[in-house]
């Protein structure tokens, strides 16, 4: 018969019996840990991603649709969590609210101990969002010296090949003495490279390459001043970058060098910086060997007068400044009498009219090509870090 009240007082098998009990408890919470865990991993990777696809989004400037923009959202979601993955996407949606790019994922992350109780999947809603990028406008608006001494050889080279031919080689680029012909002609039909030559190529590869980042949305304007005795707007701001290259194509060279006379009007021309936003940015581009001369005058050259740069710098204007610098000649006398006696005050002048930072200098194609691409970088490092 069994004795109720022995069994009520045996204590055999109560830590088995008491394991027993708690082991189904312990069970299911380090299963909900691991589990919850498992959920919140997924959600930091998944918010991670969603930022970075709305970020992706938000700065685009290729006028795509939205359509294209989800399609790209969801690429990068899939590529975050692929086949396999325990995170699976439900749904990316992108749409635009009030000039903002909003990017929500639906998504469901497996479980490993909740199955056990029913529980398979967890479900998670993402959401980001960012002020649609419009772009930032920009204008870079090129101030070109036209005078004659850009008809000079552009290396060494060439100049003692231009001397060879007719005993001139600085100084001669204008019909003189019953010549039929400039220098710089004799040059051209010599095919000696001239600065003009080495000018052309890189200006026009640099409009080249600022046509080839304009994007749908004609972001980007191009504006072309050129000087010798006076300046002119060859070529006024415009979005048809094909045109400032043509221009550049056919550019032809004038007289003397009047910076005094050229750099009010390019002041007016280029105006004040703007945001990039309402208003676009304002890059001035300045290339010059830097000598103010009159040949017909006595004392007539000196250096540019960096202040005529102050009225730019004032207006916010990122200033940039490209010498092209003289190659010696020591044996031509006009060199000699007229840039000799001022060409070290040449550098000093220019680099103090540039935007700190933004001063260049080259003598021939390969460092003036050199040149053009690094104010190019800048100016789009410049675009970036402001807002």
């Amino acid at each position: 018969m069994l004795n109720l009240s022995r069994f009520g007082t045996d204590r055999s098998g109560s830590v088995a019996v008491l394991f027993s009990v708690v082991l189904l408890p312990a069970v299911m919470l380090v299963g909900a840990a691991t589990d919850y865990a498992r959920v919140a991993a997924s959600k930091v990777k998944l918010q991670a991603t969603v930022d970075a696809a709305v970020l992706a989004a938000g700065l685009d400037i290729s006028g795509a649709s939205d359509a294209v923009l989800q399609t790209k959202a969801e690429a990068a979601v899939a590529a975050a969590f692929p086949a396999g993955s325990p995170v699976r996407v439900a749904s990316v949606a992108l749409q635009t609210v009030n000039n903002n790019i909003v990017v929500t994922v639906n998504a469901e992350t497996t479980t490993n101990f909740g199955r056990i109780f029913g529980v398979t999947r967890v479900s998670t809603t993402t959401t980001a969002a960012v002020p649609k990028q419009t772009g930032r406008k920009m204008d870079v608006d090129f101030l070109l010296d036209a005078s004659a001494s850009m008809g000079l050889a552009a290396t060494a080279t060439g100049r003692d090949q231009l001397r060879a031919a007719v005993g001139c080689a600085f100084a001669c680029h204008d019909p003189e003495g019953g010549q039929r012909i400039s220098n710089l002609q004799v040059a051209q039909n010599l095919g000696i490279l001239t600065r003009l030559d080495v000018l052309k190529n890189a200006v026009g590869t640099m409009i080249g390459r600022i046509a080839a980042t304009q994007g749908p949305r004609d972001l980007y304007r191009v504006a072309i001043d050129t000087f010798d005795d006076t300046p002119q707007r060859a070529v006024p701001l415009t979005t048809d970058l094909a045109s400032a290259q043509r221009f550049i194509q056919n550019y032809r060279l004038g007289g003397n060098t009047s910076f005094s006379g050229a750099m009010p009007v390019f002041n007016g021309d280029v105006g004040s910086q703007g945001d990039g936003f309402a208003t676009p940015r304002k890059f001035a581009i300045i290339v010059t060997d830097g000598v103010q001369g009159r040949r017909d005058r006595v004392g007539g050259f000196h250096p540019f007068d960096d202040r005529l740069c102050d009225t730019l710098k004032g207006q916010g204007v990122t200033v940039m400044v490209l010498n092209t610098k003289y190659i010696p000649m020591p044996t031509e006398a006009a060199y000699q009498q007229t840039v000799a006696p001022i060409q070290n005050r040449l550098e000093p002048a220019l680099m103090a009219c540039a935007t700190t930072g933004y001063y260049f200098a080259a003598t021939d194609q390969a460092e003036i090509d050199l040149a053009f691409n690094r104010i190019f970088d800048a100016i789009q490092a410049r675009l970036r870090l402001v807002r």
